[in-house]
């Protein structure tokens, strides 16, 4: 069920963060702010693992392994980083696919609807959304 309607959920969430902007801003970065202290917290659990073990295998200055963690963790960037450019055009493709065929999925549903409906219903269908529309734009001011 939610496999099969996992576009219109998408797209219910979209236009429910647009009408609740505010709210949508404010938690959002809440979790930015949130995401942003939990990655400090482990880089510097990292940092600080890679310079003692340095420091304690090679007996270095604290200078020294300075030097030796900063070299490390940037490898480890350069890593991540192209990792990162072999991942995300991968997933870039297979996010548009998706877009493309719940388009098409969508819209040839939408279209044999309206062609199903009869001239009464049509009308009642229209006049429907254009008060909804007008009701939302006058609540809107």
């Amino acid at each position: 069920m939610i496999k099969e309607h996992f576009d219109l959920i998408i797209a219910a969430i979209v236009v429910l963060t647009l009408a609740l902007y505010d709210v949508t801003l404010d938690l959002f970065l809440s979790l930015l702010h949130l995401l942003f202290e939990m990655l400090h917290f482990a880089f510097e659990w990292l940092e600080l693992g890679i310079e003692h073990t340095v420091e304690h295998f090679f007996h270095t200055s604290r200078h020294g392994s300075q030097i030796v963690t900063f070299y490390i963790l940037f490898l480890l960037g350069c890593g991540m980083l192209f990792w990162l450019s072999r991942c995300l055009p991968r997933f870039y493709a297979v996010l548009k696919q998706f877009v493309q065929q719940a388009w098409l999925r969508r819209k040839t549903e939408l279209q044999m609807y309206w062609l199903s409906l009869t001239l009464p219903y049509k009308l009642r269908l229209f006049s429907t959304v254009l008060g909804v529309a007008y009701l939302a734009t006058a609540l809107v001011m």
